[in-house]
């Protein structure tokens, strides 16, 4: 797809500096058909697109706007299925699109389903601290650790969410 700028350079080089299709072809990095469609589209409309063009593709249904409450939401919540952003934009904003177009456009925003790091629930920095205060001196051959058997409450938890590619 040429620019409109290097459309309008197409038709400024072949009338005013005169210039031949092979030429501004060479200049512009695109074939001479190219040149010529360019230059018959200023001929027959006086401008360098086809206003009569019909428009590639369908319209997006998310918004810019559309887009950063879903961005917000994820952010909120990186763990959200597509399913459950696809009830948040019927709820909120009154939308009903297919999982695959919120899936693309996740894609398009330059976010993917990532696997979470989680950080042990009882980790407290505070009373580490205090422990490597009072205990600290005590050599680490002195100190056995223990861990106690238990069971996993989190098997429900989920383990991957959104997050920015990179």
């Amino acid at each position: 797809m040429i620019s409109e700028e290097l459309r309008n350079c197409i038709v400024a080089w072949h009338f005013e500096q005169q210039k031949g299709a092979k030429e501004i072809a060479m200049l512009a990095n695109c074939s001479e058909k190219t040149v010529y469609n360019i230059i018959a589209l200023y001929h027959e409309y006086g401008q360098v697109n086809n206003p009569h063009a019909r428009p590639r593709g369908c319209p997006r249904i998310l918004d810019t706007g559309v887009l950063n409450y879903i961005s917000s939401l994820l952010d909120a919540n990186p763990t959200l299925y597509l399913d459950e952003i696809q009830e948040k934009l019927l709820e909120i904003h009154d939308i009903e699109v297919h999982i695959s177009t919120i899936s693309r456009s996740l894609r398009r925003m330059a976010l993917s389903y990532k696997g979470i790091a989680k950080e042990a629930l009882e980790r407290n920095e505070l009373l580490r601290a205090t422990w490597q205060g009072v205990y600290g001196d005590i050599p680490k051959e002195y100190i056995i650790w223990l861990d106690e058997a238990s069971i996993d409450d989190h098997t429900n938890q989920r383990d991957a969410g959104w997050a920015s590619l990179g």
